[in-house]
């Protein structure tokens, strides 16, 4: 007796049924990771699955919850991020050593856009010796001092901390600008009085001005004096380094010195107010 086409489509479909709900599952399988255009090599069955439509159908419209983010928060985030920290507590200041942030926002200093440090041509690691913030060295002051720091390390299984470093005529004016806004006598700061007196002047004459402009009379002021052969800080001169010894120890001092001996070309200088060693370097 011959099978009913009824039947007999019935019968085929079920024959079918375990190779769609394959198919199927490994649609939703890649649907669900993302894969979405390698659904168009699986020959889908008429099957509805959940956000999923037959290949060849065309692509709803996205809801308006579904368009792309404005990277604001983005922005937002990166920004925050980049926000300068907090200075830290203000401590005895080395030599005459550079204002923080800080201090330079309560003067009305606009941010350094760049401290003058060359960009690495060759991937860069902290030095193991610490450097405070805003000090700069040149690259071959700089590889001088890990020499000593590694001398001394070996000895004492320290490290130096360097306080300050070699500056430009404009970061002496910013620093002396800040000083002299937040009422520090520089007369008691610096030896060279006539060299101080002379930067007051600029201070002083353009006082009413733009801080950046005042900052520019004392920079020119002071690249004047350095032509002449004069330096207000000893940190206008190239090699000038500053190192904390006031927590070292006799046997620690004496390491030290040994290292910078070892190393050469190395004046030292202990100066006690307040308590460092100023090096000059070769």
């Amino acid at each position: 007796m011959p099978t009913h086409p009824t039947r007999r489509a019935a019968a085929q479909e079920r024959s079918l049924e375990p190779p769609r709900r394959l198919r199927a599952l490994a649609a939703a399988l890649l649907c669900a990771a993302g894969c979405r255009e390698r659904l168009e090599s699986i020959d889908l069955p008429s099957i509805g699955l959940p956000g999923l439509d037959p290949p060849g159908a065309s692509a709803p419209a996205a809801p308006a919850s579904a368009a792309p983010r404005a990277p604001s928060a983005t922005r937002a985030a990166g920004t925050a991020s980049a926000a300068p920290r907090a200075a830290a507590p203000a401590t005895r200041p080395e030599c005459d050593e550079l204002p923080s942030e800080e201090e330079e926002r309560r003067a009305q200093l606009p941010p350094l856009t760049a401290l003058g440090k060359a960009v690495p041509t060759e991937p860069w690691a902290p030095p193991p010796y610490e450097v405070l913030p805003g000090v700069t060295l040149p690259a071959k002051i700089a590889a001088k001092v890990e020499q000593i720091d590694q001398g001394y390390a070996r000895r004492t299984r320290e490290h130096l901390v360097i306080t300050s470093g070699t500056r430009d005529a404009n970061r002496q004016a910013r620093a002396m600008f800040t000083k002299l806004r937040l009422g520090e006598d520089l007369l008691q700061l610096y030896r060279n009085k006539a060299a101080v007196q002379e930067i007051k002047k600029a201070y002083q004459a353009n006082s009413r001005k733009p801080p950046e402009q005042v900052v520019s009379a004392m920079e020119a002021v002071i690249q004047d004096q350095i032509d002449r052969g004069i330096y207000v800080s000893a940190h206008l001169r190239k090699g000038a380094v500053d190192v904390r010894n006031r927590t070292m120890s006799p046997k620690e001092k004496r390491a030290f010195l040994e290292s910078t001996a070892e190393v050469g070309g190395v004046l030292v200088l202990e100066e006690t107010t307040p308590a460092h060693y100023h090096l000059q370097i070769d």
